[in-house]
């Protein structure tokens, strides 16, 4: 269908581009003929043909320009006569300038493809942080973009100098199962990773290539390859391969060092979100840490449930980002007991009404601490509703059923489960079995009925 509007779109483009030619002739012809001014207005379809048609579009309404000027009287009214090869430097004048127009348009559309690559890959970088996904998006489009059969980004490991698989597009299971490259059994990385772009016309023979036979089983030829660098510092190296022969043009290579610098700014965007994730992450843990440290029954209480919430989320298949979220979560649900003096925390029960509004206030507290952290943003329902009830009688807000999150449902079983063992002044632990036993009785009361009974088949009690 594409194809049947792509040929429509071409002949009624001919046609008109015909009917200007005939019309371009005829005002040409009132105006002096040949000599006259308005015969330069023959450019205006010529530069159209060739913006529209490209090359030979451009090409067939030059002849055709020249043509038609030929067919004008070679006099003008008062008798001068025009020599013959005038026509003739004409015809070439006006191929020449559908010619070149032609390719400055197709190198202008080209520079307008790159940069929209680009754009493209750059966006990609900046709406996401996880570099797996970003660098599959770089490698899809090296290959798109340069007609190329394959792509590969391998990241450099520094403690084992060697070359790690990051992402990939074009090559198959059996190639990429090489594993680790060393760069002491790699001389062409070893140039790479010193910042110098290498290409290798026939990888095959070249002595550099580490794997010259594997790479003719997978049909690769010659090969591109580049450093992910920024500033200084190289991450890794981009390797764009050829089915055939190849000689890497200059546009090429630039268009791809792009990409490759784009790679470079995901990961160390990646990587300096990571540190400031396991920065602030050690911080609260150390906060909640010593938050626990002030009731002796409490200590640990939070490492023991996101143990329990992390073997539930298994049971229920959660994904990874959600497995993430409730791990954060769990381990910083009570983060808001900051805000509860000792005395409070020391005591199972008969606490006054200031006390008691404290302790229920403690969700909201710990939202307020980590609301504006927003990695944590998806885990803040876990944390605000994880002493919400099945029945509506939990605190802050008393949702019941379904309209308390899943995660806080989770929490909820973790939390009365580790509870209900680790007991309190006055109180002592139940054994795992009368936990158990316990939860069975609150389900469908105080939690999720189907959840707990997950957890307790996932726990085997």
């Amino acid at each position: 269908m594409k194809r049947i509007w792509q040929n429509r779109r071409a002949l009624l483009v001919g046609l008109g581009l015909a009917l200007m030619l005939v019309l371009v002739t005829w005002v040409a012809y009132l105006g002096g003929g040949s000599q006259g001014s308005f015969i330069h207005f023959f450019y205006i379809p010529v530069v159209l043909a060739s913006y529209l048609l490209g090359d030979i579009g451009g090409i067939i309404t030059a002849f055709a320009a020249a043509l038609l000027a030929a067919l004008l009287p070679l006099r003008v009214p008062e008798g001068t006569p025009q020599p013959l090869h005038d026509v003739v430097v004409r015809a070439i004048l006006f191929y020449f300038i559908g010619l070149m127009t032609a390719r400055l348009f197709a190198k202008l559309e080209e520079r307008r493809a790159d940069a929209a690559s680009l754009l493209e890959v750059s966006r990609s970088v900046n709406a996401s942080l996880r570099p797996t996904q970003v660098l599959r998006t770089i490698a899809e489009t090296a290959v798109h973009i340069t007609a190329a059969k394959a792509c590969s980004i391998r990241l450099l490991n520094p403690g084992r100098d060697e070359l790690t698989a990051g992402a990939s597009y074009g090559l198959s299971l059996d190639y990429l199962a090489k594993g680790p490259l060393r760069l002491s059994e790699s001389a062409l990385d070893r140039e790479v990773i010193a910042g110098r772009a290498v290409s290798v016309v026939d990888v095959r023979k070249d002595p550099r290539f580490r794997y010259r036979e594997e790479a003719a089983e997978e049909g690769l030829v010659s090969v591109l390859c580049l450093p992910l660098r920024r500033g200084e510092e190289v991450f890794g190296v981009l390797r764009v391969y050829s089915g055939q022969r190849h000689l890497w043009s200059w546009r090429e290579r630039r268009l791809l060092q792009g990409f490759a610098d784009q790679a470079a700014i995901a990961l160390d965007n990646a990587r300096l979100h990571e540190d400031l994730r396991r920065n602030y992450w050690e911080t609260v843990n150390a906060l909640s840490r010593a938050i626990e440290a002030k009731d002796p029954y409490t200590l640990g209480h939070s490492e023991r449930v996101t143990d329990y919430a992390l073997q539930l989320g298994r049971a229920l298949n959660l994904s990874g980002e959600e497995m993430e979220t409730l791990r954060f979560a769990a381990t910083l649900h009570d983060i808001g007991k900051i805000g509860v003096t000792d005395e409070s925390l020391a005591r199972s029960g008969h606490l006054d009404m200031s006390e008691e509004i404290l302790v229920r206030m403690h969700p909201l507290i710990g939202i307020s601490i980590l609301q504006p952290v927003e990695f944590l943003a998806p885990g803040l329902d876990a944390v605000r509703y994880h002493h919400e009830r099945w029945d509506g009688k939990g605190y802050p807000e008393g949702l019941a059923g379904e309209q308390i999150p899943l995660l806080g449902r989770i929490l909820a079983v973790a939390n009365l489960y580790d509870r209900l063992q680790t007991g309190s002044p006055g109180r002592p632990g139940l054994t795992p079995r009368e936990a158990a036993a316990y939860l069975r009785r609150q389900a469908g009361i105080a939690l999720d009925p189907k959840l707990t009974e997950v957890f307790l088949r996932a726990a085997e009690l």
